[in-house]
């Protein structure tokens, strides 16, 4: 009887962990992709200066769908640090900046 009560434990503890580091790797995960996007972003930038509009407007549809995708994972984080909140807030609006910047040039 004790030994189900330790292994119960031990299971309920090792479910603990295994859900923070699937909320540490869905904010990893956020973070890359929101720089790929912000990457994009300025490729696309560079692609409209050289006056490849086709290959700028695709750019910048991807980055667009990054920065949804990226929006919807962000909502589903379970309790992230106020500092990594802060964090990612910054990046989705410095992203959010450039892409309308770019949709003003289009």
């Amino acid at each position: 009887m004790i030994a189900d009560n330790v292994n119960v434990r031990d299971l309920f503890h090792e479910r603990l962990r295994l859900r923070d580091d699937i909320e540490r790797v869905r904010l990893d995960f956020i973070r890359t992709d929101l720089q790929v996007c912000l990457t994009l972003a300025s490729l696309a930038g560079t692609e409209y200066d050289c006056g490849n509009r086709e290959h700028a407007e695709r750019t910048t549809a991807s980055a667009e769908k990054g920065y949804a995708d990226m929006l919807r994972y962000f909502s589903q984080a379970k309790n992230p640090t106020p500092e990594a909140r802060k964090e990612l807030q910054s990046t989705f609006k410095r992203l959010r900046e450039r892409l309308d910047g770019l949709q003003q040039r289009m």
